[in-house]
């Protein structure tokens, strides 16, 4: 822009010069320079990648909202701690070099709160073997789970605790990685569940000295779990209750509306309720709520399934290794509800507050409860939208890069000139706003007429574009002003046309604007 303007100027100063001749010391010029130009389509009201073309080139708005995730980690949770030994005190006692003196073999309940876990697979996550030892000599430390496997293969540690320096305690830990082991928890006969099997020894190292205990040594031996998540489960998940909320999730579908309001023909909304467990649940939703935090608005949706029990049944195994999950799927017509009232607050933010009681009738799978990674249970909001509707005051914005060029002269007079090309079914007031390099607003500029509507015909469809062209008279302290713009902030407020009728909006309306200068220069010489 600097450049157009700059060349432009420079041009006809050299035009006025070589063909003329005067006295006078300055000159006066007039240059028209186009300024900025900006489009706002349906891309500066919704985001595309949710609109979706009918076959009749009118838009809808399609959006699937998750608000709700109920996961494993609310049914299952378990304990980080594995395995705690310690040796008690025997002063006088003797450990030869190369002697056991550690070797225990547990059957250890894993203390599940309300479960009976039998199976889990690791998707990914750590075993963390920790010794403390002030012994002043080495020592093997071996960790065995025989009901942990990866191929076959049992899980087996054996590390060398190194001697402590004498009157302290060392501390040694160690991470392995248990991705993709599989832990059988139902003990030695296969009959149990939340049973770990784990044996653990110690032994003094064989090319050290023999060691005498005294009344202040100390050999304690940990093991957890450290970070985490499970491919599989299975066994009874246990029936529990939970609560869940008042809680907000944000919505981001109207971001770009910044003020007004619009009223839509029609909206349709489902509930949509997803259980990939295999657990049978029964879910309250007691308040789903959309709030414009702009506005300070709630609308509670009032709809018969607000506080009512659904009864959800559990997922099946399909015993495909691709989709081992059949979900079992629950969708709930909300149109004979205040859908309208609750969509057109323009929300921001959803909140909800649900209740879910897994296994209401007990453990009638036997202890065949499952999961599998990737599958929960959800509830979601599926929301379609014709854009079919009645706009009032609906305000757009949009941010376009302005440049005024260099000061190459005074500026003494101008007038802004906004061309636009409507092809949407509404009328629109248009101001811009000055920015300075750091997007903070240091003006304004409303242009008072208004962009005018285009023709229609008589099922409201818009037939061609209109043009309008609108200007603003610059008095010089708006034009120095315009020398340190960088940005200009682009504000439309539409209104539809059309006495009340809803209008369809279709996928090639849009708004063109062209911004032109035609400035007064006086150029001295």
């Amino acid at each position: 822009m600097k450049t157009r303007i700059t060349a432009l100027i420079s041009a006809l100063l050299c035009l006025f010069f070589v063909s003329c001749r005067k006295t006078d010391p300055s000159w006066e010029i007039n240059v028209n320079a186009p300024l900025l130009k900006s489009t706002m389509g349906l891309g500066n009201i919704l985001p595309d990648s949710l609109l979706e073309v009918n076959n009749d080139h009118s838009l809808s708005l399609i959006y699937k909202y998750p608000f709700y995730n109920f996961s494993l980690d609310s049914l299952l949770d378990l304990p980080d701690t594995l395995s705690h030994k310690y040796l008690p005190p025997l002063a006088g006692f003797v450990i030869h070099a190369g002697q056991t003196f550690l070797n225990l073999t547990e059957n250890s309940n894993l203390g599940i709160h309300n479960a009976q876990i039998s199976r889990v697979d690791f998707r990914k996550g750590m075993l963390a073997l920790e010794v403390f030892s002030s012994f002043t000599e080495a020592i093997i430390v071996t960790y065995d789970i025989p009901s942990a496997s990866i191929n076959g293969a049992p899980f087996h540690a054996t590390e060398l605790i190194p001697a402590a320096t004498p009157g302290s305690v060392l501390h040694f830990e160690k991470f392995y990685d248990i991705s993709g082991y599989s832990l059988d928890l139902r003990g030695p006969a296969g009959l149990s569940s939340n049973i770990l099997t784990n044996t653990t020894t110690a032994t003094l190292h064989p090319a050290g000295g023999n060691y005498t205990l005294d009344s202040l040594d100390e050999f304690r031996f940990n093991v957890r779990f450290k970070d985490i998540s499970l491919q599989y489960a299975k066994g009874f998940f246990g029936s529990e209750n939970f609560s869940f909320g008042p809680d907000t999730t944000s919505i981001d579908i109207f971001d770009k509306i910044t003020a007004g309001t619009f009223d839509f023909e029609s909206i349709k909304l489902h509930l949509n309720v997803e259980n990939g467990f295999g657990v049978d649940a029964q879910v309250i939703f007691n308040n789903i709520t959309s709030i414009n935090s702009k506005t300070g608005h709630s609308v509670s949706l009032d709809a018969p399934v607000i506080g009512q029990s659904i009864n959800i049944s559990r997922a099946t195994e399909t015993g495909n290794p691709g989709e081992p999950v059949n979900p079992s799927a629950y969708n709930i017509i909300l149109d004979n509800s205040n859908v309208l009232d609750l969509i057109e607050n323009i929300p921001d933010m959803i909140s909800y507050k649900v209740q879910v009681e897994s296994n209401p009738l007990g453990n009638i799978s036997c202890g065949n409860d499952f999961f599998y990674y990737g599958n929960y249970l959800n509830a979601a909001l599926d929301m379609e939208i014709p854009l079919s509707l009645i706009a009032n005051d609906l305000t757009l914005t949009d941010t376009v890069d302005f440049d005024l060029g260099e000061n190459s002269g005074s500026i003494i007079s101008g007038t802004l000139s906004l061309l636009a090309d409507n092809g949407f079914p509404f009328s629109a007031q248009i101001q811009l706003y000055t920015l300075d390099s750091t997007n903070h607003i240091t003006d304004s500029l409303l242009f008072l007429d208004l962009i005018s509507p285009p023709p229609m015909n008589a099922y409201y469809m818009v037939t061609h574009p209109r043009r309008s062209v609108l200007q603003i008279p610059l008095p010089e302290n708006k034009i120095s002003l315009l020398y340190q713009t960088r940005k200009m902030l682009i504000v439309a407020r539409f209104n539809t046309i059309g006495a009340g009728h809803y209008v369809k909006i279709y996928d090639h309306y849009k708004l063109d604007l062209k911004l032109t200068g035609n400035f007064n220069y006086l150029i001295k010489t």
